[in-house]
């Protein structure tokens, strides 16, 4: 029996360390009986966010929380709704994918990485201010959702024609360097 037991915790040890971090390493808040990332403490520069902290769905990421930790990779679950103000600017980010399930992406929230692409997720309403500045984006396509487009929200990238959607509400030309071509459909 304790042959088992022992087996068991190191199988579970194995388990966690081969695959980067676990709630431990995040540091977060309660609020309204969702989980609010502020921060991270683990040491894995590819990291997974959990759906799930003490049984509460993670929705947020705050302002900050991942602010020049040096990640190359991030997944976020599908409970994501909104990522605030700064919270991976700074980094090494070279791909994210956007959960469906998010609505809006604060000021400077991914700035100052090196994502070469990114999908703007179908649900996605508020773009920030400067929320994708300095990255390496070639192409982007605006979701019929978006409501807000803020200033700078794509300058300093490799984008030269924009896609948008005569849906979209308050759009900013100035949201992108001047050179690039905008072409609005139906």
């Amino acid at each position: 029996m304790k042959g088992n037991v022992l087996l068991v915790v190191l199988f579970t040890i194995f388990l966690f360390s081969g695959f980067g971090q676990n709630a431990d390493d995040f540091a977060y808040r309660t609020e309204n009986s969702s989980i609010t990332i502020t921060g991270y403490r683990g040491s894995e520069k590819d990291i997974i966010i959990p759906e799930k902290i003490n049984g509460m769905p993670v929705t947020v990421i705050g302002s900050k929380a991942f602010f020049r930790n040096k990640l190359t990779g991030v997944t976020l679950p599908e409970t994501i709704i909104v990522i605030e103000n700064e919270a991976f600017s700074y980094n090494k980010l070279k791909t994210i994918t956007l959960p469906e399930s998010l609505v809006s992406v604060g000021f400077m929230a991914f700035s100052n990485n090196r994502l070469t692409s990114i999908t703007l997720p179908k649900s996605l309403v508020f773009v920030g201010m400067r929320a994708f500045i300095e990255n390496r984006l070639k192409t982007i396509t605006l979701p019929d959702s978006l409501d807000y487009l803020g200033d700078g929200a794509f300058i300093r990238n490799l984008i030269d024609t924009v896609i948008v959607s005569n849906s979209v509400k308050n759009f900013n030309s100035y949201a992108f360097d001047s050179y690039v071509k905008i072409t609005w459909i139906n």
